[in-house]
């Protein structure tokens, strides 16, 4: 998973992507044909402080971290917060983000369920 870092490139998959809307998210997606997607994470000033954008941009990380090996290769993403994303906690940030995701199909649907169940061990 790499990331997007260039104005340009969020610009493009604002305009020519698909916008899908969960609770706490909005996440952004474009098909690009490659091997591997790319993820950015836009985070406004109208959140607040830097300190309180910080805190939001790094939970957001995170949890792609912990989904990377569920994200469907070959899109470039856009993840951005919304303003209740500050007042919700990590879990909730965390079920919203991969509903979202999920929606937007670029989570496997049977992948992220089973994630983390405990199932399937001895």
């Amino acid at each position: 998973m790499e990331r997007l870092r260039n104005p340009r490139e969020f610009s493009f998959v604002y305009n020519k992507g698909t916008p899908c809307f969960g609770r706490h998210v909005v996440v952004s997606a474009l098909p690009t044909g490659k091997e591997v997607s790319r993820v950015g994470f836009a985070v406004s000033k109208k959140l607040g402080t830097a300190v309180t954008r910080n805190k939001v941009r790094r939970r957001l990380k995170a949890i792609v971290q912990e989904l990377t090996d569920q994200f469907s290769p070959g899109y470039d993403v856009v993840i951005g917060a919304k303003r209740s994303a500050v007042g919700a906690s990590f879990a909730e940030l965390r079920e919203d983000l991969r509903s979202t995701l999920r929606k937007s199909g670029l989570l496997a649907a049977g992948a992220a369920d089973t994630a983390g169940s405990g199932d399937g061990h001895a």
